[in-house]
């Protein structure tokens, strides 16, 4: 049965598993002691896994400036971080090729992976580099579940997987359907098991969504990814691709040109990778075949249409309530893309139009604009001594009250990590200083409920104001003179407000 204790109950040699060499990898990247020297000799014990590490480091997949011809120059060239995934993706294909028998698809299982780990690291890149790595080997691991069932429970797991095949539901529904959980449950307390941070295991078992889903931004990323390698492993149907294009949007804050080389670059990535593991991925599909697809597909739905179009007044009706459900849809979901997830504040992305525009607008005008930028004071330490779920309830506390002090009289936004923006149009002086000190105080006298502690919150604030002459380079001087007061404020005790 495929449950919770499924992993518990079955042998060592039934599941997936990792080399001597990896977990020694694994406990060195936690061990504060270990050196880049002492990371290179466990490498070095595996010849296997030398050449296989030097050989994927001189690949374009690290796009490095000259060749590296020792395990000790690439472990101080690409750091702890990215070792420790290329240890893990060698030794996670050694345990889990070569799988013969039954039903399950050992190929369509390391296409969908390696989609997913490299559209994860790709969208990472461009949105924050510093989690690209997790978010690899958050998309190489979320279907290792799968194989552990299959493994664990064949005929079981047999009878699933023949279901599928039908495309009438996806996999993760019949298995909720059978078994009362799916296989994102059970990649994760596999990953547990190996010791791994609970950050990356939170990103894998909720990689499909739900109520229950994480919303850090590791999370949104693998799951935005995860979607992808459902487009580009026909898993879903093409003509979605612009429905998937707008949802990775929404998750991840990407733009939407950038989006589009990701896209374009993505077949020849997963292939290379490929190319890098003693694993098969069988046939993949480029994004100008799935462009080609979708509009094929997209044509057809429409002549079938206009067919039913002149069929009847009764279908014509139909037709159109359809098109403004989906229009209406459509806009739902680009406001979502220019939302933060986490504050329900406008994001980065959002942010930087909506300045440039009043900027603008305040040029034509004549009048002033103000801004404020706004820090949660030692907000490391919240993560730190009660957890990232803490931190984030400490940010959705303060978009809660920015969204009620700011109301009607500016544009609140998050600008990065814990740190937040005003736009406002016309303040200057007293009346900016008036709305600093609402936030602040606003943010000082509300206690966050966590886990049955209260947390008290602060914030620095800086604020300035300017008459624009509608200049480009006005967003950015904007932002750093209010940054530098932000720094004043912290400089000077914190939870206060500092004016230009």
């Amino acid at each position: 049965m495929l449950d919770g204790h499924l992993v518990d109950k079955c042998s060592a040699d039934q599941l997936p598993s990792l080399s001597h060499v990896a977990l020694e990898i694994l406990r060195l990247s936690r061990d504060e002691q270990s050196s880049m020297d002492d990371l290179a000799n466990v490498i070095k014990t595996d010849p296997a896994l030398t050449v296989k590490m030097l050989k994927t480091v001189n690949s374009s997949l690290f796009q490095l400036p000259r060749e590296i011809s020792s395990i000790n120059h690439a472990v101080n060239m690409l750091g702890m971080r990215s070792v420790r995934v290329l240890a893990l993706s060698f030794s996670l294909a050694d345990s889990v090729n070569g799988d013969e028998g039954g039903v399950f698809d050992f190929q369509a299982y390391w296409r969908r992976s390696l989609s997913h780990a490299v559209a994860a690291r790709l969208l990472a890149n461009e949105v924050n580099p510093l989690v690209s790595e997790e978010a690899f080997v958050s998309g190489l691991l979320a279907d290792l579940g799968s194989v552990a069932a299959w493994r664990c429970a064949p005929e079981a797991y047999n009878e699933v997987i023949n279901e599928w095949q039908l495309h009438e539901q996806s996999l993760q529904a019949i298995e909720l359907d059978k078994f009362g959980d799916h296989h994102a449950a059970l990649s994760g307390k596999l990953l547990a098991q190996w010791g791994l941070p609970e950050t990356l295991c939170e990103a894998v078992r909720s990689h499909h969504g739900g109520p229950d889903a994480g919303t850090s931004q590791l999370d949104l990323l693998v799951r935005a990814s995860a979607d992808l390698a459902d487009l580009f492993c026909r898993e879903i149907a093409s003509a979605e691709l612009d429905s998937v294009k707008i949802g990775v949007i929404a998750l991840t804050g990407i733009q939407p040109e950038r989006l589009e080389e990701i896209l374009e670059h993505l077949d020849e990535q997963v292939q290379e990778a490929a190319s890098m593991l003693p694993i098969q991925v069988g046939e993949t599909v480029d994004y100008a075949r799935l462009q080609i697809d979708a509009a094929q597909q997209l044509a057809q739905l429409s002549m079938m249409a206009d067919v039913d179009l002149r069929a009847s007044n009764r279908r014509e009706e139909e037709a159109r309530q359809e098109t403004e459900r989906l229009q209406d849809e459509k806009e739902a979901i680009l406001e979502v893309a220019a939302t933060d997830g986490l504050t329900k504040l406008a994001n980065r992305a959002a942010f930087d139009k909506r300045l440039s525009e009043e900027i603008k607008n305040a040029s034509l005008e004549g009048q002033v604009l103000g801004l404020i930028m706004l820090d949660v004071d030692h907000f490391k330490n919240f993560n730190d001594t009660h957890g990232h779920r803490a931190g984030d309830e400490v940010l959705r506390h303060v978009g809660a009250i920015m969204l009620d002090v700011v109301k009607g009289l500016g544009f609140a936004a998050r600008y990065g990590g814990e740190e937040f923006a005003v736009i406002a149009p016309g303040r200057s002086g007293e009346g900016l200083i008036e709305i600093a000190e609402s936030l602040r105080k606003g943010i000082e006298e509300h206690v966050v409920e966590f886990e049955g502690k209260q947390l008290n919150v602060t914030a620095s604030l800086g604020a300035v104001s300017h008459a624009p002459a509608g200049r480009s380079s006005e967003s950015d001087m904007l932002v750093e003179a209010a940054d530098q007061k932000l720094y004043k404020a912290k400089e000077s005790g914190r939870n206060r407000v500092e004016v230009e």
